[in-house]
């Protein structure tokens, strides 16, 4: 099995990629290739990488041919990166992932598989367990969510507004004009939620998150928005961020920092206490979410702020005392 760190993927081949890149539509200087250089390499590749780039003897690359305007490439085409076997057997591995179909049609998925038939899987997908995550996760083989998920991405990709009708975490079914953002995947529920902002009288009014199964039916609109959702989200911020105190028990670093990957945050590590302390930004869409998750990581972290959702924090966890 290949190195994790191949060479092909060292500085030495990333340089002269670039150097070759730079010649597709034309010759290139010593001064160009100096630069790259400079630009790219070590204090010292000039003196041991550069010669062997432009030599035109049996020493060197032998990859470019000396003229009267510079050098040109002995290739007739751009170069292209290959695989190592280790990135085609996680790629073998990742296609047995059944969230795969969300992105590849079978055609696609066929091809992929032919390709790689005689590449052994890096790992066993069902190998991995994962703790701490709900049992009802999206039906990620049922065709009629397959064809809602490709909609939205399309939608995304070609900023088409959508019309959605959904229930709603009541029950309560609601129908929406909405400029599609992004979608966002959750680990700890293995769920897929659609961001984006809801439009009325042709103009954006909330920030708002769907989770992917309780949409219901879905069209794509021939109005486009181009629009600026960082601004927006932004603007719909609340005032003061969540600051939050975390322990490293139970592997506490790694659980929040991967259950927090989709929220904008500020991280700091005081080594004289080997604490951890985060700050993050947050909408009134995302604060339920937040108090569940946050909740779920026990002692592992301390909530410090702000006061409003320290409050309700403490009063979930008055409440579950109370259960037990």
């Amino acid at each position: 099995m290949d190195s994790i760190y191949n060479e092909v993927y060292g500085l030495y081949y990333f340089m002269l990629e670039k150097i070759l890149e730079k010649t597709t539509n034309g010759n290139i200087t010593l001064k160009e290739i100096n630069h790259i250089v400079n630009l790219y390499g070590f204090s010292e590749s000039n003196i041991y990488f550069t010669p062997d780039v432009i030599s035109q003897g049996s020493q060197g690359y032998n990859l470019l041919e000396k003229s009267s305007s510079g050098y040109g490439s002995i290739l007739k085409s751009s170069p292209t990166k290959i695989l190592t076997a280790m990135q085609k057997g996680f790629i073998k591995s990742i296609l047995a992932d059944k969230k795969i179909r969300l992105f590849f049609d079978d055609v696609m998925l066929k091809e992929l598989d032919g390709a790689l038939s005689e590449i052994q899987p890096l790992f066993n997908i069902d190998d991995i367990v994962f703790k701490e995550t709900a049992l009802d996760s999206d039906p990620y083989s049922d065709e009629n969510y397959i064809s809602k998920f490709k909609t939205i991405l399309d939608s995304i990709i070609n900023n088409k507004a959508l019309r959605i009708c959904f229930n709603n975490s009541k029950g309560e079914r609601k129908t929406m004009k909405l400029a599609p953002y992004k979608l966002e995947y959750g680990i700890r529920d293995d769920k897929f939620r659609l961001c984006g902002v809801s439009i009325y009288d042709e103009k954006g009014k909330n920030y708002v998150k769907i989770n992917m199964a309780r949409i219901l039916s879905i069209t794509t609109l021939d109005q486009s928005f181009r629009f600026d959702f960082d601004a927006f989200i932004a603007a719909k911020r609340k005032a003061e961020p969540i600051e939050i105190e975390v322990y490293d028990l139970r592997n506490g670093f790694e659980r929040v920092f991967i259950g927090l990957s989709n929220y904008e945050r500020i991280s700091s590590f005081h080594e004289e206490t080997g604490k951890c302390h985060i700050k993050i930004y947050y909408t009134d869409d995302d604060e339920q979410e937040l108090l569940i998750q946050l909740l779920s990581y026990g002692p592992a972290i301390k909530v410090l702020g702000p006061p409003d959702f320290k409050s309700k924090f403490v009063e979930r966890i008055q409440k579950q005392i109370k259960m037990i």
